[in-house]
């Protein structure tokens, strides 16, 4: 199985790049966006084995890998579908629909219904409270010696009022979810009222 690949991007498209490795060996991953040529690359690898395929999906951490096999596990989630999902939304808006119960941030996503959305929410939602993954996949790595942040405790009913009263003022639930999770990460006090003043406000 292959886990794991770094070599000089010879060619990409939209969906799919060829790799080259020091080996000689050239191999075709799909990647969420074009990648430039002639680039040096390294990429976390799922390997999906069929029984009349196989394909390898990349991912620029280790998280979104892990999180990418946790969703194909779902009935009725291919591997396209969940890399769409990882690909458009990324692991933690994901994560944050899946914790609140919102399916619509789910349903955003290209090729998700509301069955699908609903049986991911259904199937991980207690396993993703377990995930040592938090509210925040870190894109870079940390300096050595740097203290891990703290997860804030993001009330449910709280996230859940923003939304429907977000909702009403015409704003998309995936719009508004990034910046309730960035207010309340700041301040996990904040009531439903004054986060909806803040997001009026950084909306303007």
């Amino acid at each position: 199985m292959i886990g794991y690949l770094t070599g000089t991007i010879v060619h990409s498209d939209v969906t799919k790049s060829i790799i080259l490795t020091n080996s000689g060996i050239g191999y075709e991953v799909f990647t969420s966006t074009p990648l430039v040529p002639n680039k040096d690359i390294a990429l976390f690898i799922s390997h999906i084995i069929r029984e009349d395929a196989q394909t390898l999906y990349g991912f620029e951490s280790a998280d979104e890998k892990k999180f990418f096999e946790m969703l194909i596990d779902v009935n009725g989630i291919g591997p396209k579908s969940a890399y769409g999902l990882i690909s458009h939304l990324g692991v933690e808006q994901i994560l944050s629909a899946i914790t609140f119960e919102n399916a619509d941030v789910l349903k955003s996503a290209p090729g998700v219904g509301k069955k699908s959305a609903e049986q991911i929410i259904l199937t991980l939602k207690d396993k993703v409270n377990k995930l040592d993954l938090g509210f925040s996949v870190a894109e870079k790595p940390q300096k050595a010696g740097a203290k891990t942040p703290k997860k804030a405790e993001m009330d449910p009913a709280v996230v859940k009022e923003t939304l429907a009263a977000c909702q009403g003022l015409g704003f998309k639930d995936q719009d508004i979810l990034p910046l309730v999770q960035k207010h309340l990460q700041t301040n996990s006090r904040l009531s439903s009222e004054e986060l909806v003043k803040l997001i009026l406000k950084e909306s303007r």
